[in-house]
């Protein structure tokens, strides 16, 4: 007497409304970090560190900093 119910049917699925949104934009990164050379492993910061950490960080780890 119980009927199998299908959860995959289009029937049961629900709308989504649309968000409206006036402007999308993207972050503004100021560059970013090349983990070893020629590697394409890049990591992108919002803020540029200061001369001591970028010299201290390619010392120590051998990361190259990129201004973007």
């Amino acid at each position: 007497m119980n009927k199998e119910v299908k959860y995959n049917t289009t029937d049961n699925w629900k709308h989504v409304p649309r968000l409206k949104v006036s402007s999308l934009s993207l972050p503004k990164y100021v560059g970013n970090w090349e983990v070893g050379k020629g590697s394409g492993l890049h990591f992108s910061t919002f803020k540029k560190p200061n001369w001591f950490h970028r010299k201290i960080t390619h010392l120590i780890l051998g990361w190259i900093w990129i201004d973007g």
